[in-house]
């Protein structure tokens, strides 16, 4: 949830929230069905402003902050999301002032502190996003209330004089909690930021890049493109040894583990590295693994949504808009070709839904997102 520029006004968000059944794109491949959750409709939540104000020797300090802190998408704050604290300081002096402002989230992230002198009726705006202690935020598996700190002082002949000093509450979510509505935004636009959570540069994506050399017909892991159309076959026997190292080394499997206890608008999402660790996932957690392991070759890969459901789409060459589409909840029971078959099926039907902008169909091209300043999640 991100407060967007007005200090004082209250702001809606839309919620996708949606308890849809589906079965497996294969329905005569024996275990492999199940359900899913993907969000497919709005709900409204009036949410307060979360403010407040000083003034003191005629230095007026307003502030409005985020009143939840959504780390899977941390590192897009004051970028492609709205800063998370926003601090006016007015001076209404005749004659300059230095402040010093400090934010932090208590326990979550580092001190943010920026210091600026404001001139005569000036009006400053600070912006800040206090970085994240990794470590504290990667022991989080669920949503987590936190101190909201922040501090500003006037800095009187270099000696501080106290403006303001107050706490409040924000939420914090973990790194597998993703946000299906946020004021704002547009279903593509969220969508797009599911890109986040495709992470190339992972150590374990890439050791699984490596584990699936061995199951190349040459030995070898080769980037990029190499013939249009995949004419040689190179794309396509990258991504079926990744299939191979996925379901004979790794044994991965399709679980449907959905479980979020956030208001309606989130939905629990692994990140890949903990898929191949616990050799599991459901149909959205199986495609960004696979999507990451594609990006991590310098391919294209796309992801798919459709109702109640997700799948993974890689295209042939950097050319022609031509895609494998693979149905990777077959994992562990099929072999690629069969979930290349499935994956085209499942396309041919969603397609003219797409076509049409349906909701909840959606189509979320990765390197797309990655021009837009998605970037991925710092894997640290």
């Amino acid at each position: 949830m991100v407060l967007k520029n007005d200090l004082f006004r209250k702001f809606v968000l839309l919620f996708l929230v949606l308890f849809l059944s589906f079965g497996c794109a294969s329905s005569g491949v024996v275990g492999n069905g199940g359900s899913e959750n993907i969000p497919t409709e709005a709900a409204e939540i009036e949410v307060e402003p979360t403010a407040g104000a000083a003034s003191i020797d005629l230095i007026d300090v307003d502030y409005v902050y985020t009143s939840e802190m959504i780390t899977a998408i941390y590192h897009l704050y004051g970028e492609k999301l709205d800063d998370f604290a926003i601090v006016t300081l007015t001076n209404r002096n005749e004659v300059p002032v230095k402040v010093e402002v400090e934010t932090e989230i208590v326990g979550y992230t580092f001190v943010s502190k920026d210091t600026v002198e404001i001139g005569p009726s000036e009006l400053v705006e600070v912006r800040q996003n206090p970085q994240l202690n990794l470590e504290a935020v990667d022991q989080l598996n669920a949503q987590h209330p936190a101190d909201f700190h922040i501090h500003v002082v006037y800095l009187e002949s270099g000696q501080p004089r106290e403006l303001l000093d107050e706490t409040a509450e924000t939420l914090v979510y973990s790194r597998k909690e993703f946000p299906w509505a946020l004021e704002g935004f547009e279903y593509d636009e969220i969508l797009s930021l599911l890109a986040a959570m495709v992470t190339p540069h992972d150590p374990a994506v890439e050791e699984l890049i490596r584990v699936a050399a061995d199951y190349h017909p040459s030995g070898i892991m080769t980037a990029a493109y190499k013939a249009e159309n995949d004419e040689g076959g190179s794309v396509w026997n990258r991504l079926e040894a990744i299939w191979k190292a996925e379901d004979e080394y790794y044994d991965l499997t399709y679980i449907n583990t959905w479980v979020s206890f956030a208001p309606g608008s989130v939905q629990r999402i692994r990140m890949p590295a903990d898929v191949l660790k616990e050799k599991s996932g459901n149909c959205i957690e199986l495609a960004l693994l696979y999507a990451s392991a594609a990006e991590a070759l310098d391919l294209e890969p796309a992801i798919i949504l459709v109702p109640g459901h997700a799948y993974v789409g890689v295209r042939t060459d950097d050319i022609n808009a031509n895609y494998y589409f693979i149905e990777t909840t077959l994992i562990g029971y099929s072999d690629f070709e069969g979930a290349v078959d499935a994956g085209l099926e499942n396309f041919e039907e969603a397609s003219p839904h797409i076509d049409a902008h349906e909701i909840p169909y959606g189509w979320i091209t990765i390197a797309n997102a990655r021009e837009e300043g998605i970037l991925p999640i710092p894997w640290h």
